[in-house]
């Protein structure tokens, strides 16, 4: 093997030694560690020493002083032991009060007698108990005791027995302790700085090279080199790696020139195989490869991708009036306005002529592709700047979602061929290239979906729900139910909360989800919200001529809310159908009360001079806060069913939410009604937790006012509460 055949082979892969990251600690800090723990060692044991000293230092002393304290009064208690001269006795022993570690003293005569007593005063707790058999000195830890014998002419008179106090020779200890103490803190502190010199001059060098090392390896540049001049070992191995890292540089060089060239023949032929000449995009042949990796990964992951199918509309008049040269910069445009559109994973392919196709995966669902497939509709439908024209060119685009739904097959029929069954990458270009064109026969410049038994796509539904809505006002389509608000205690009916419905002449019954928000962005909620207050208004009014406290709740929109000529209408509506103050309340979910602006609090202020009460729809699950509790006027609070459902199991914490917002209203002297009560259970756990008033599926469903009218009971003295005729449980 040559030279150059050695130079051009990859280099070796680093061992799992050389990359993994070193665990043992730096060399500067085990040789601070080590130095500090040595002072550290060392300071401990002259501490020590000292202690050891002083403590034997105080030990003789001590013995010393009750040898000679002894020995005096032996001497000088010689006659008054041989006459028993008690008073003399007691004399010699108090003499004992000038020296301060004697705490107590006796004088026993032969036949074991005490003589005479001494106890220094205020020394109520003593270390021995002085016995006339004592002999000796005898040590404690809180005192030692010398026994002494009298003796005169060699005859012994007594035994004197003296204890001494080690109180003071704790004391004495302790300073020495203190001593060496702050002298042990202040030589370790200056031993810090010394011995982190130290180590900083010897790890130093080390250090410089490891720095090298790691930078050449993180960055891969040979050029560094490591200088120091510490001493001759650091020179001779500065020197070795020097030396090796001018043999990599050199070796590294020929290996990247070699690596670029193979890396550009590489890059073309990839270019040739899998890049469309003309867009810069994935080819045909790169599209057929993914389409089948992306079927593979979506039936093992079960998540979601998406095929998109698109022809551009009016190419070829491009291609005939300006030029094959034009069409050509019109695909790369359109190639442009792909990549910008898309995100950077999507695959987007050329797949010859004016087609293109997208695999776009991990999508969320079909909302999120219709979404998507819209803005590519709108950008490729902009105009294009070709040369000194502008080409004006849309597309048309067929949609598959991969895998395709369960029901596909079912959906094709019991007679349908085994071709069309397939859910392979055949079926998948076959259902998208026939939306595509789909498309293209109902007016271009659109999408289509490719659906199992032709159900229409869910954007058709929308387009139908935001151009019927201009209609449904006026022909009638809409209606409000009603649903009961029954005291919880007496099942008496207090009020009605008013719900919009939308009967569509087609599509059949629509839910306020599903259609309130198209009314809000397209206007058409201010008419519709006013429509269904008067309707409210109207019914209360019959309605009260029978019960006169019944009251009703209207669902108020954030669009009219922050129309202060729509609220001006609001209020005139109330005036008009002569209702009392409070019978009609506006329902306001939570998300409306963040903004505590003086514009909004104005806007509430006035609603509430007019007459409406404020209700707080599904407390508990937005933007809950005391403080708009303080700030808006609000009369009602209603607990959204999220909290109420959990009552029907018998756990105490369940219903602590519950609670706390009952104990609120009552605070605020503000109202409370439980929604989504479904069980009696559910029911009679909010009348014991204080809750007065609720609705739910227990007592009805929402209906229309002719079949709740039951409900509402004559005259606010009237008869006992009618009984619910039915319970409803409610919808999956």
């Amino acid at each position: 093997m040559t030279d150059d055949t050695r130079a051009a082979a990859p280099p070796p892969a680093p061992t799992a030694a050389l990359a993994a990251p070193p665990t043992a600690p730096p060399i500067a800090r085990l040789i601070t560690r080590l130095g500090l723990l040595l002072t550290g060692a060392l300071l401990a044991l002259f501490a020590v020493l000292m202690v050891l000293h002083e403590v034997a230092n105080r030990r003789a002393d001590l013995q010393g002083q009750l040898q000679a304290l002894a020995g005096m009064v032996a001497h000088n208690s010689q006659a008054a032991a041989m006459f028993g001269n008690e008073a003399e006795a007691a004399e010699i022993l108090a003499s004992l009060a000038s020296a301060p570690d004697v705490t107590q003293a006796r004088l026993f005569l032969p036949d074991g007698r005490e003589l005479a007593r001494w106890q220094r005063q205020g020394a109520s707790d003593t270390c021995h108990a002085l016995q006339p058999g004592g002999s000796g000195l005898q040590a404690r830890w809180c005192g030692m005791a010398l026994y002494l014998p009298v003796v005169r002419h060699a005859e012994p008179q007594g035994l004197v027995a003296i204890e001494a106090s080690l109180a003071g020779a704790y004391r004495a200890l302790l300073g020495t302790l203190l001593f060496s103490a702050i002298a042990a803190a202040l030589v370790f502190a200056a031993a810090v700085p010394l011995w982190r010199r130290l180590a900083r001059r010897v790890a130093g060098p080390l250090d410089e090279l490891v720095e090298v090392a790691s930078h050449v390896r993180a960055h891969e540049d040979f050029s560094r080199r490591f200088q120091s001049a510490a001493n001759a070992e650091v020179q001779a191995l500065a020197a070795a790696f020097n030396a090796m890292l001018a043999q990599l540089q050199q070796r590294d060089g020929r290996l990247n020139e070699e690596l670029v060239q193979r890396r550009h023949a590489e890059r073309r032929l990839n270019d040739l195989a899998y890049l469309d000449a003309v867009t810069g995009l994935h080819n045909r042949h790169h599209f057929m490869e993914r389409i089948d990796q992306v079927l593979a990964q979506t039936r093992l992951s079960g998540q979601t991708a998406a095929l998109l199918f698109l022809d551009l509309d009016g190419f070829k008049q491009v291609n005939d009036n300006l030029g094959h040269e034009q069409g050509d910069e019109l695909l790369r445009q359109v190639g442009q306005r792909l990549r910008s559109t898309l995100r950077s994973g999507d695959v987007i392919c050329r797949l010859g002529g004016d087609e293109f196709a997208v695999i776009l995966e991990r999508v969320g669902g079909l909302p999120q592709v219709e979404s998507l497939a819209g803005k590519l509709l709108d950008e490729l439908a902009a105009p294009y700047t070709l040369g000194r024209q502008v080409g004006h060119v849309s597309a048309s685009m067929g949609i598959c979602l991969l895998p395709e739904p369960a029901g596909a097959q079912a959906a094709a029929g019991p007679g349908a061929a085994a071709s069309e069954r397939d859910t392979g990458r055949e079926a998948a270009l076959r259902h998208a290239d026939a939306a595509m064109y789909q498309a293209k026969q109902q007016g271009r410049n659109c999408f289509r979906v490719h659906r199992p038994g032709g159900s229409e796509s869910a954007q058709q539904r929308r387009q139908a729900l935001r151009g019927g809505l201009a209609a449904a006002l006026r022909e009638g389509q809409l209606a409000l139910a009603y649903q009961p608000q029954l005291d919880l205690a007496s099942r008496r009916c207090v009020g009605m909360e008013a719900l919009l419905r939308w009967q569509h002449p087609t599509l059949g019954a629509i839910r306020p989800m599903d259609f309130i928000p198209f009314a809000e962005s397209g206007g058409q909620i201010v008419p519709i919200g006013e429509w269904a207050l008067q309707q409210a208004c109207a019914q209360l009014v019959q309605w009260r001529r029978r019960d006169p406290r019944l009251r009703v709740g209207v669902n108020l929109s954030p669009v009219q809310l922050a129309d202060d000529a729509a609220l001006e209408r609001l209020c005139n509506i109330l005036a008009d159908s002569g209702l009392a103050a409070g019978a009609v309340e506006l329902e306001l979910t939570e998300n409306l009360l963040v903004d505590r602006s003086p514009v909004m609090l104005g806007r509430m202020a006035r609603l509430r001079a007019a007459g409406f009460g404020l209700a707080i729809d599904d407390f508990g699950i937005g933007y809950s806060s005391l403080a708009y509790l303080d700030s808006f006027p609000v009369t009602t609070l209603k607990i959204d069913r999220a909290f109420v459902r959990p009552l029907q199991e018998q756990v105490a914490h369940r219903s602590a939410i519950v609670q706390a917002i009952v104990a609120v209203g009552r605070a605020l002297g503000i109202e409370v009604v439980a929604e989504g009560i479904e069980t009696e259970r559910q029911a009679g756990r909010l009348a014991q937790l204080g809750c007065r008033v609720g609705q739910g599926y227990l007592f009805a469903e929402p209906q229309p006012a002719a079949q709740v009218d039951h409900w509402v009971q004559p005259g606010p003295d009237g008869g006992p509460a009618a009984t619910a005729p039915g319970r409803f449980t409610s919808p999956a």
